[in-house]
């Protein structure tokens, strides 16, 4: 399990690399808040910041430990109408921290950046930790702003209550899970 991540394909850890270009260190300061706002947006519940950090035709993708896949989600509405379903099913308060984001590549009209995720939640007695993991961003300039391209975020541990195999097929759409194949 160590490495899930990079073995199942989903990241590869290159090299530290300098912004290029006049606006590189301007850019890459932009496009690190750009996730910060994500997180941000999603859990003050702003439907409007969250789609905000998002490309017209963006891309929402996840897996759990390289074996449940989650998604895609295609198209900046979609994106948002999914992760915003949540909201009447969560009745604490989350905190997704991002934590030492680097960015893996960086062009004028191109980025990526990989960042931990650490996602707390609250019910106003106790704090505890939902899941960890990572998220891997692609970022491109539109309409004068850096925004998310495609967000594919790894799970260390599944988001949702209970085991997926117990799961309805109703939960397992809200969650993005595919559904059982039939025999």
């Amino acid at each position: 399990m160590p490495g899930w991540a990079h073995h199942a394909g989903m990241l590869a850890l290159g090299e530290a690399r300098a912004p290029e270009g006049p606006n590189g260190v301007t850019d890459r300061q932009v496009i690190c808040e750009r996730i910060a706002r994500y997180c941000w947006a999603y859990d003050e519940r702003r439907a409007d910041a969250l789609a905000d950090c998002f490309t017209q035709d963006a891309i929402w993708e996840g897996d759990v430990l390289g074996r449940i896949p989650i998604g895609p989600f295609v198209g900046r509405d979609r994106v948002v109408c999914w992760l915003t379903e949540f909201w009447p099913h969560q009745h604490d308060q989350r905190r997704h921290m991002i934590l030492n984001t680097i960015v893996e590549q960086q062009t004028s009209e191109r980025a990526t950046t990989l960042s931990y995720l650490l996602l707390m939640s609250s019910d106003g007695r106790a704090a505890k930790l939902e899941t960890t993991g990572f998220y891997r961003t692609d970022y491109r300039p539109e309409d004068g702003a850096w925004r998310i391209e495609r967000l594919t975020a790894g799970f260390d541990a599944p988001f949702w209550p209970g085991d997926i195999d117990r799961m309805s097929e109703r939960g397992r759409a809200r969650h993005g899970v595919a559904p059982r194949e039939r025999p």
